[in-house]
Order: structure tokens, then C-alpha cells, then sequence
């Protein structure tokens, strides 16, 4: 799997999706074909393969000195320092840098809009080479990311943009995230899962966050061009904060309404921990499977425990990420072209290799531990 460009999965599943659209004129579910259903479930099964291999470290970009960097510093804002998951995406991001002898400073964000705005005045007075939004969004610190670059200072986002969309407007430097790609994989593994079943989906979508509409509309297109004759979506919207106290009764209440209904595709994977009890509730005696996004260590759980409802998860590695963000900050403070599309990679965890993330999973364990030299030999520094 290609680590900063379209990987050999996406690839594949365009050209399926390609394939599929042309031979399709349901406006539900794809044409079975002279093969069947069933040969679109094997050619399903054929990309969830291939996506459940340990990345592969042979194509993380063009070659750069960072040695030239040593001294210098970087300021990341998160949206929230005190929350767990930016905590320890900090905490990662410090570590690699300094393997360059760059500084990493963390600003203090709490959240607010004018904590982000301080962050970047203080970065801009520290003279930083970059300046990292680990979270806020650029589209509301316009003024602030234009003082920056004034002062020469890159402004770069992180974990915000879809890997093959355009990125921010007006940054030239930016650290994607595979969302889409992830959502096509969901509904992939669903349709080798149900052998050759049309699939008819549950996707339970989180519309205050910015990659929910893409990832929606992907595996409602990759349902549409792949999926058996008949597959079908409906979509249920809960916000993160409503999750604990909606999420069961929202997909009791849709399954009970739609007996056809088959499988549920969280596009985060702490959903499935509500998801679940709604599917016990409504259908006890029927096989919906879970197929999700994240790599949590407890949804991973999940799966080793053999519950028999989350069948899946598309895990991303959060410190192969962070060598990605600090790649892209490097390219930026050495004035070299960015890497389009530059984001970590993703592996399909399911029965068959999340042994592979440790006995309890942890995060980012089962992506091997070639990356960290590979980068090292990327940036000159070994």
C-alpha cells in the first residue's frame, strides 16, 4: 500500500467503482452482471485482502535533508491539549521531531477560537518554522494564518482534509487522512461478508464533522457500483455528544422499521459500542455485522473477543501519522514541493490478523516497526 498517494486499494476500488457505475442502471444497488452477485462479493473480497497486509514502507516520498532543521521549532495548536486523543498526538509529533534536533512546542489550546488565535501570535513572535492546527479549522483563523504567512511562517493542518480531495484553500502544505478510502473499504468488506446478499446498509453518520458528508456519499457509491442487485442505504445522524444516549435507540428503532436491514456501518468506530446493544434489542436472533473506521484498542477487542457483531475495523497507526505530519512540516520549513494527498496509511483489522494489535490491542500496534528507520533514511538522519 502506497503510504502518500492514492494506494493500491483505492486504485483497485476506483477502478471496481469505474466498472461497476458503467454496468449499473439500478439506482440502488449495482447490476449483478453475467458473474452474479457472487462475483461481486470475490472481487469485494479481493480488495479487503489486500487491505488487511501490514503497510508497506517503499513509497513515503522524495528524499530530504532535515539535518538542515536542527534548532529550529516548530508550534502545533491543538483544538483541546488536555484531550487524550490530541494529547498523545502531541506527545508523538514531540518525539519525532526532535529525532532532527527540531523543537516542538505545544500551545496550550483550550478549545476557543481566541486560545487557536494566541497560539499563532505567540508562534509568529517565537519566529517557528511551521505552525501546525492539530484540529481547528483553517476557514475561521483567516487573519491569523495570513499574519503567519507574512512573516514566512507555513500554516499547516493536520488529520482534516480527505486524502483525495483539494486540501485547504489557500495552504500549500497540508497532512491528510484517508477517510474516503476507509468509508469504500467499509462497504466493501460488508458485500464480501454477505456473499453475494444484496446489502442493506445502516450507516450512522456524525454530520458536525467535517469528513462525515464524504464518507457517507462513498460507501453510498461504492454500494451503488459494487454491491449486489438491490443493496440498499439508509442513514441515521448522531452527534458525538449524543452518542451514549441516542445511538441504541436510533438503530433499534431503524432496524425494527426495516427488517432488511443487514449491516451497520458507523463511520467512527466508537460507535459501534452503542450500535450494538440496538441491534441485540431489535433483532437478536439476526446476523448484522459491524463494519467501521479508527482502530480504537477497545472496538479492536471486539473482534478478538468474537462478539460476532464487529466484524471489522479500518485502523490507522497514530504514530506513523504523526511521522507523516512532521514529514509535511519538514517539506514546508525546507521549501520543497509537498507530497499531494500525503497521509498515513490504513489496515483492515479483523479475525484473521488482530492478534497482530497485542493481547489487550493497543494503538497503532500491528503496522510493523520498519517505518520509524525508513523515515529516518527518508530524512538523511541514518
Amino acid at each position: 500500500m502506497h503510504i502518500k498517494k492514492l494506494s493500491a486499494v483505492a486504485a483497485t476500488t476506483a477502478a471496481l467503482l469505474v466498472l461497476g457505475a458503467c454496468g449499473s442502471s439500478s439506482s440502488d444497488g449495482g447490476s449483478a452482471g453475467s458473474g452474479g452477485d457472487t462475483a461481486k462479493a470475490d472481487a469485494a473480497q479481493k480488495i479487503v485482502d489486500a487491505a488487511t497486509s501490514i503497510p508497506s514502507t517503499s513509497d513515503l516520498g522524495e528524499a530530504i535533508d532535515a539535518s538542515k532543521l536542527s534548532g529550529k521549532t516548530i508550534y502545533s495548536i491543538p483544538i483541546d491539549s488536555k484531550a487524550e486523543f490530541y494529547s498523545f498526538g502531541e506527545k508523538a509529533m514531540k518525539a519525532v521531531a526532535a529525532k532532527a534536533g527540531v523543537k516542538f512546542v505545544t500551545f496550550p489550546a483550550d478549545g476557543t477560537p481566541t486560545s487557536f488565535q494566541q497560539g499563532i501570535k505567540q508562534a509568529i513572535n517565537a519566529k517557528a518554522g511551521a505552525i501546525l492546527l492539530n484540529g481547528p479549522l483553517p476557514s475561521t483563523l483567516g487573519p491569523q494564518i495570513d499574519e503567519a504567512k507574512a512573516a514566512g511562517i507555513p500554516v499547516i493542518p493536520l488529520h482534516l482534509s480527505d486524502s483525495q480531495g483539494p486540501g485547504s484553500e489557500g495552504l500549500d502544505y497540508e497532512a491528510f487522512a484517508p477517510f474516503n478510502e476507509s468509508a469504500g473499504l467499509m462497504a466493501q468488506y460488508a458485500i464480501a461478508d454477505l456473499k453475494g446478499e444484496p446489502v442493506h446498509a445502516l450507516v450512522i453518520e456524525v454530520s458536525e464533522t467535517g469528513p462525515s458528508e464524504g464518507m457517507v456519499k462513498t460507501i453510498k457509491d461504492t454500494l451503488k457500483a459494487d454491491g449486489p442487485a438491490g443493496s440498499t442505504v439508509t442513514t441515521i445522524n448522531s452527534p458525538v455528544a449524543q452518542w451514549s444516549t441516542q445511538v441504541q435507540g436510533q438503530v433499534q428503532s431503524a432496524v425494527l422499521k426495516d427488517p432488511k436491514i443487514n449491516a451497520v456501518l458507523p463511520i467512527y468506530d466508537s460507535i459501534a459500542l452503542y450500535a450494538a446493544p440496538g441491534i441485540k434489542q431489535a433483532a437478536p436472533s439476526k446476523n448484522i455485522g459491524i463494519y467501521s473506521f479508527n482502530g480504537t484498542p477497545s472496538i479492536l477487542k471486539l473482534i478478538g473477543d468474537g462478539n460476532g457483531e464487529v466484524r471489522m475495523d479500518i485502523a490507522e497507526n497514530p504514530d506513523w501519522v504523526a511521522y507523516v505530519n512532521i514529514d509535511t512540516a519538514f517539506r514546508a520549513m525546507l521549501g520543497v514541493d509537498p507530497i499531494k494527498g500525503a497521509s498515513g496509511p490504513i489496515r483492515v483489522i479483523d479475525g484473521s490478523n488482530v492478534s497482530e494489535t497485542g493481547n489487550p490491542p493497543e494503538s497503532g500496534k500491528g503496522f510493523g516497526d520498519e517505518y520509524p528507520s525508513a523515515y529516518l533514511k527518508l530524512w538523511g538522519l541514518s
